[in-house]
């Protein structure tokens, strides 16, 4: 079971949720089945966050508000619960990103001045400090989703560096079910016990292979990290009213 303090109260700031217009849900029978699960494990908020590519037609966001709206609605109608749907996107960082967010074009986490940002993999230091330097002048505050995919912050005075920029760090939950030898989990390890991460997130495209945060996935984190730290992680800050 899941501890009390985490139950109705966790918020899942980084899904693919929303059917059809990414490589999340396919369909509205697996969106369902997305927050279902979710709901099951004290989901209570849950963030969708489509992706908004440049080298692809960019999602209009009246599409994606439109679509969390009939989410809301069918979640309502469909499965009884009352589960908090609010908007966002990936933002995949490229030159023309900050004009478009000052044009309305790309939304931001839950209608707030945070941004969920993403980055190729293999982007160097260079690129993401760029990138970073480039929001610290602008009204948005990035968020840096599945933060261990960047090789180029491995080097702790680099992840450093960037979190005196103001930025801030997401991270998979699932990424803490890997083996004991995993360097990925044992990196990500280390800046939980410096409490370098602000957020933990499902990254769900599916209910197969990219679910929803589960009772297997939250379990390291009940075992492993302290109260106070762990309901930070978990219940999504100035996303939520707590």
């Amino acid at each position: 079971m899941i501890d009390q303090e985490m139950k109705e109260r966790i918020c899942d700031i980084h899904c693919h949720i929303l059917p059809g217009i990414d490589d999340g849900s396919r369909s509205w029978d697996m969106t369902l089945q997305m927050v279902q699960q979710s709901w099951d494990v004290g989901v209570r908020t849950m963030i969708a966050t489509p992706h908004y590519l440049p080298w692809r037609e960019r999602l209009k966001k009246e599409t994606v508000l439109g679509l969390v709206e009939e989410t809301k609605q069918k979640v309502a109608s469909e499965l009884g619960i009352e589960m908090t749907i609010l908007p966002g996107e990936e933002l995949y960082y490229h030159s023309g990103l900050l004009e478009e967010l000052e044009q309305g074009k790309a939304l931001t986490m839950a209608n707030s001045r945070y941004v969920l940002l993403e980055f190729a993999e293999n982007a160097s230091y260079s690129e993401i400090r760029m990138a970073v330097q480039r929001f610290q002048r602008s009204p948005w505050k990035p968020i840096l989703a599945h933060v261990e995919r960047y090789g180029a912050l491995r080097q702790k005075q680099h992840l450093e560096e960037i979190l005196t920029m103001n930025a801030q760090l997401q991270s998979n939950a699932e990424e803490m079910q890997r083996g004991l030898f995993d360097s990925t989990k044992r990196w990500l390890r280390k800046c939980y016990d410096a409490r370098y991460i602000s957020y933990i997130g499902s990254d769900a495209h599916n209910v197969t292979n990219r679910p929803p945060l589960s009772e297997t996935s939250l379990k390291w984190f009940r075992e492993n990290i302290d109260k106070d730290y762990r309901l930070q992680l978990l219940r999504g800050g100035q996303f939520v009213n707590n």
